[in-house]
Parts: structure tokens; C-alpha cells; sequence
């Protein structure tokens, strides 16, 4: 071979090379070292179109934060009417007096942050839903002031729960401090509109069933330390429905938050614990 075929040979094997895609290693994801739960309440609807892609982005953000977050899907009356086919109607006049708290937004879904307005942000409940998951990060970033734990007992025949929350602090935590009570259920089947039209069997996951304290919380000490814990009981008798109200797919979410003024509420903490271990 002559020197212009070597050329050539060496040329063509630099090219094919170089044009050789090279691994990207992504790593693998790191939960965060934190023992706070943040707390996610997400506006969305039977009847609206979008918010198939917010139910699947909170099932993200649960498999990748696990108990670091609490997450509660809100029916409230906008976009919330059920489908004429429906078999149930997720509305309710605590959802209402939420969605009325956490104030304009620019469509469902809509998801609330630990009620914290972040900077950059024009409304307190983000539609963005690319951005929910950078934001619970955001408030991920630290430790909580506040412990909760929750004792919960649930009598499958009367069908009664009984529920003990208690709050402590680390050390001092001062102010308008309230604690707030969801009971939510997973896993409910009826039929949800979507961009491709309504999907019959569509699995509602988060669902606030009700709130067994104040709609905005019960009032706590001014001042909670380490010792003795702050404890409320609640008690609630579940319904028997076919085809919801499933004990086993029920969990209790709680928060405290402080009150600043009526319209800031900030969560301090949160907790997410099964009604049926």
C-alpha cells in the first residue's frame, strides 16, 4: 500500500472513531439525608384534561422521595365536576375553602409546596408540573424544627379509627403554631377526562376523603419544646361504600403549620402514615 493509501486508512479510522458516541453515566439518585416531610397539596379535577400528568408526576416524586413526602390530591369545584359517567363525586367543601386559601392559579394541575411562595414563582400553587419536583427538593434541603409521630388504630367491624398525633420540637419553636388532619385513599377507580378523552378506569391515587381536624388546623401551644410533646387525639368512623373507602388503601396525612397572617401558612412538618399496617 502506497503512502496515500496508508493516509487514507488512518484517516477513515480517526473519523469513524471520533464518531463513536461516547456513555454519559448518570448517578444513581441519592435520598435525601433529612428527617423532614414535605408536604405537597395538588389541585386537580375529574374534568380536567391536564391532570393525568400531575397524577403521574406525584406517583414520581413518591417513588423517588418515599416517606419524605406527603402528597394530597384536592378536588375542588374548578374542573372538578364528575364525569356524566362518574361514580363518584371527589368534591367537597373543605376542598373548596383550600383551593380558596392557596389562591389564583393558571390551571390544574395545580400543586402547593409545603404553602411556601417561592421566588420566581407567580402563584403559590404551581402549574408547571416539570418544576414540582425541584421545589420539594428545594425544601428537602435541611432538617425539621418539629418531630410528629401518629399512633393510629382502626377497628375493621365498627369500622372506627382513632388517631394520636404528637408534636415535639428539637428545641424551641414559637408562634401561631396549628395542626392539620387529612384522611386520603388511594387506588379508587372511576373515570377521569384526559387529552385523549375520559379514561373509564383511571386509578385516583391521594384522594382527601376528609379532614378530621380544622380545615386550616387546630390551635397548638405558642411554644412546643422537646419535652413533654404536644398531643391531640381524633377519632372518625369510616363509611362502608362499595368501591371506595378502603381502609387498606386510606392513610392519614398531618402538618403543622405557622401562622404568620390568614392568607401564610407555613408547613414546618409533615407526616404520612397508613390507616391499616
Amino acid at each position: 500500500m502506497n503512502r496515500t493509501g496508508i493516509t487514507f486508512v488512518l484517516f477513515a479510522m480517526l473519523f469513524f472513531s471520533a464518531c463513536e458516541e461516547e456513555g454519559v453515566t448518570i448517578p444513581d439518585f441519592v435520598p435525601p439525608d433529612t428527617d423532614r416531610v414535605v408536604l405537597i397539596e395538588e389541585l386537580t379535577g375529574a374534568s380536567c384534561p391536564n391532570c393525568p400528568a400531575g397524577g403521574s408526576e406525584l406517583q414520581s416524586i413518591k417513588n423517588r422521595f418515599g416517606d419524605n413526602v406527603a402528597i394530597v390530591a384536592i378536588h375542588s369545584n374548578f374542573l372538578g365536576a364528575p364525569r356524566e359517567n362518574s361514580k363518584y363525586d371527589f368534591r367537597s367543601q373543605e376542598a373548596q375553602e383550600i383551593d380558596n386559601f392557596l389562591g389564583l392559579y393558571l390551571g390544574k394541575p395545580a400543586a402547593s409546596i409545603n404553602r411556601k411562595m417561592f421566588s420566581g414563582e407567580q402563584y403559590r400553587a404551581i402549574a408547571n408540573v416539570g418544576s414540582w419536583s425541584g421545589r420539594v427538593a428545594e425544601q428537602l434541603d435541611g432538617p425539621s424544627e418539629l418531630l410528629i409521630e401518629a399512633e393510629v388504630n382502626f377497628d375493621q367491624e365498627s369500622r372506627n379509627l382513632e388517631l394520636e398525633i404528637d408534636v415535639a420540637a428539637k428545641s424551641i419553636v414559637e408562634g401561631d403554631l396549628r395542626l392539620t388532619v387529612y384522611l386520603t385513599e388511594s387506588g379508587i377507580v372511576d373515570a377521569q377526562l384526559s387529552q385523549d378523552g375520559v379514561i373509564e378506569d383511571y386509578v385516583h391515587n391521594f384522594t382527601m376523603r376528609a379532614v378530621l381536624s380544622d380545615v386550616f388546623g387546630d390551635v397548638l401551644p405558642q411554644s412546643i419544646t422537646s419535652e413533654p410533646s404536644v398531643s391531640r387525639q381524633y377519632s372518625f368512623e369510616m363509611p362502608a361504600e362499595d368501591g371506595w373507602w378502603v381502609a387498606e388503601n386510606c392513610h392519614i396525612v398531618a402538618f403543622v403549620t405557622l401562622h404568620r397572617s390568614s392568607d401564610e401558612m407555613e408547613v414546618l412538618q409533615a407526616i404520612e402514615v397508613p390507616v391499616v399496617n
